[in-house]
């Protein structure tokens, strides 16, 4: 079956932001708060009762990505980019894509940071999270580290 032009951006976008985040995570001067950011939305990821189970169709990342520009738009709320990470302006592209297809998702959704964080105080190691979301995006192209 091929894939829609929806699920080819969903996917491409996710797998940017993965590679990024993923190279991120091996910055030796992260903020506890970004720790914690980054430990909580990959814990999210690797969660198999994630709010939209992966394989359906066209829009079973889209929870997934949704994570991900929340979290990037905290990191540059300031205004100010990550270099190789994130910018404000790419940030409110992908925000702007994701209203855009809001409706597909399953019922109203809200996105908390917060809850995101609080996920994030669990005393996991980053490098293994990482090593466990290379493995489960392995389909969508090559994961960077």
């Amino acid at each position: 079956m091929a894939k829609s032009s929806l699920q080819i951006k969903v996917e491409e976008t996710l797998l940017k932001y993965i590679n990024r985040f993923v190279r991120y995570a091996r910055f030796a001067h992260l903020t506890k708060d970004r720790r914690e950011l980054l430990i909580g939305t990959f814990l999210y990821l690797l969660d198999e009762g994630d709010l939209i189970p992966d394989d359906v169709p066209n829009i079973g990342y889209m929870d997934d990505l949704t994570v991900f520009v929340n979290i990037a738009a905290a990191f540059v709320k300031d205004g100010q980019a990550i270099p190789g990470v994130c910018n404000p302006e790419e940030v409110k592209e992908d925000l702007g894509f994701l209203e855009k297809n809001k409706g597909l998702m399953y019922g109203q959704q809200v996105f908390s940071v917060d809850v995101i964080r609080k996920k994030g105080k669990s005393a996991v190691d980053l490098g293994e999270l990482v090593d466990q979301i290379k493995i489960k995006y392995s389909q969508l192209g090559k994961v960077d580290a």
